[in-house]
């Protein structure tokens, strides 16, 4: 993102943005990204974020965005393109990027994401992800799941750049 003064969002602001200079940066053309419509991250935000939840939203992401095939080739693409911006799970953001904070709605609070955002419920663009079995689990499928709840499993989480469980 161009150097912008502001670095602030309403969710429902970003689909009416085109130019840069529409948010106090330069008179150049938004570079959209997106993960492929394949990914789960693509679908979570066009549901939430650009449908805003509502099942009966039609809308789809602009046209010209650009579908990118992993968060690595999101990050790497804002990062060496200044007109780019592209949302991405919270473990591929690396410190050169920079991070928008948002807002669910008008007047609510700015929010930068983070673990402890996450986890707290502040930052509106987050879910859960969920492991499922057919059945009870057993053999090395029991064990793993035991062990991914662990404090080692979660360390090695945190220290990938994602959230760890709240085991409650």
């Amino acid at each position: 993102m161009p150097s912008s003064p502001k670095k602030k969002r309403l969710c429902r602001q970003t689909k009416k943005i085109n130019n840069w200079k529409d948010v106090g940066g330069e008179d150049l053309q938004i570079v959209r990204l997106s993960r492929e419509t394949n990914s789960g991250t693509h679908v979570y935000f066009l549901e939430e974020v650009l449908r805003l939840g509502d099942d009966e939203n039609k809308t789809l992401f602009s046209t010209d965005t650009l579908l990118l095939p992993s968060s690595e080739g999101i990050t790497a693409e804002v990062r060496d393109n200044p007109h780019a911006i592209g949302y991405d799970g919270l473990g591929y953001i690396t410190p050169d990027l920079k991070v928008i904070a948002v807002a669910k709605e008008p007047g609510g609070e700015y929010v930068i994401p983070s673990a402890d955002t996450v986890n707290n419920q502040a930052y509106p663009i987050a879910r859960d992800l969920y492991m499922y079995t057919a059945g009870q689990p057993t053999g090395t499928a029991a064990e793993y799941l035991a062990w991914i709840i662990t404090p080692e499993a979660q360390e090695i989480v945190t220290e990938l750049g994602f959230v760890p469980i709240l085991v409650q």
